[in-house]
């Protein structure tokens, strides 16, 4: 095994190994961390894996590999073409499609909130795509993309959880006759919460109350989000509604607009319920996770009246088999 000199952790990308075919040639330079911490060439570009490959990841007790930021576009290129590959097979199982999928976006995902740059939030665009095409077109696999989701308190994680059920959700609700471009809808879904990489990971991650400064700081992710968006040319009419109006509440106690009632968008409304409902089932500093009927029940007792009963019906019925 060759170690590379290069042991800077901001330097290399996480590899979802789910979306790694093992019968092919790996498609980049391989790495692993061996248990110094050094990142040690794992395969080479061109050269064939096979099982052997797999088994000796796992005897060596690795269950991630990397490929080095300057090899970069060729993971991005490999992760959608097979993404695409893997969702327009009708040989592949809708439960492998709605993983690969997943995996496919928490991957972008992460790697937009570590760098929101143009180059990375360009290629979580290109993995959201075929995303909501599957949740369009295959209910069997949107019921495994809404079973799959795993819940933990990054971002990254949250932001992919709520654009799975939100575009899941404007599916049940628009229906097909009058349905809005889904696409347009997922860059505000998926990047509703990008500001908040703009704050200091010991608030969001703190684990008592906020102050009303940390609370100000916090609130202020929704004008982040729109501005970073709209540098970086992604913008659309329902993505704008959608990241502006995302914590407006009824009783005009939301932010940044204090919006009330007809004033906010239903966009924006299927977001906060998403939103809502993930932070719930989601591990947080603060407070333990409910599970999913703990959450559906709490959300009927207590927030319904602000988010609205025909929507929260229909996002019921995405977790009913």
């Amino acid at each position: 095994m060759e170690t590379l000199l290069d042991n800077n952790v901001d330097n290399w990308l996480p590899v979802a190994l789910d979306t790694f075919s093992w019968e092919r040639a790996a498609p980049y330079n391989l790495y692993r961390r061996n248990r110094a911490g050094d990142f040690v060439l794992f395969a080479q570009r061109g050269l064939a894996l096979g099982r052997a490959g797999q088994t000796s990841l796992q005897d060596s007790r690795n269950d991630v590999l990397y490929v080095h930021v300057e090899e970069g576009k060729y993971y991005r290129q490999y992760l959608k073409e097979t993404l695409l590959g893997i969702i327009h097979d009708p040989a592949v199982h809708s439960q492998k499609k709605a993983e690969t999928a997943l995996s496919a976006c928490r991957q972008a995902m992460t790697r937009v909130f570590d760098n929101p740059l143009g180059e990375s939030l360009n290629h979580a665009c290109e993995i959201i795509e075929p995303t909501v095409d599957l949740i369009l077109h295959d209910d069997q696999a949107t019921r495994h993309l809404v079973k799959l989701t795993c819940y933990d308190h990054t971002t990254a994680v949250h932001s992919t959880n709520v654009g799975i059920f939100s575009i899941a959700l404007s599916r049940l609700f628009f229906g097909s006759d009058s349905r809005p471009d889904m696409h347009r809808l997922a860059i505000g879904f998926f990047f509703h919460d990008l500001g908040k990489c703009r704050v200091p990971i010991e608030i969001l991650n703190k684990p008592g109350s906020l102050s009303a400064d940390e609370r100000q700081i916090v609130n202020q992710h929704v004008m982040d989000g729109y501005r970073m968006l709209e540098g970086n040319g992604l913008m659309t009419e329902e993505a704008q509604t959608i990241v502006l109006q995302h914590h407006e509440r009824d009783d005009g106690r939301g932010y940044p607009f204090g919006k009330i009632g007809a004033d906010i968008h239903p966009y924006a409304r299927i977001c906060r319920l998403a939103d809502v409902y993930e932070a719930l089932t989601s591990h947080r500093p603060y407070h333990q996770r409910r599970s999913t009927f703990e959450a559906l029940k709490f959300m009927k007792e207590s927030v319904v009246t602000d988010l609205d009963e025909k929507l929260f019906a229909r996002f019921v019925g995405l977790f009913l088999d």
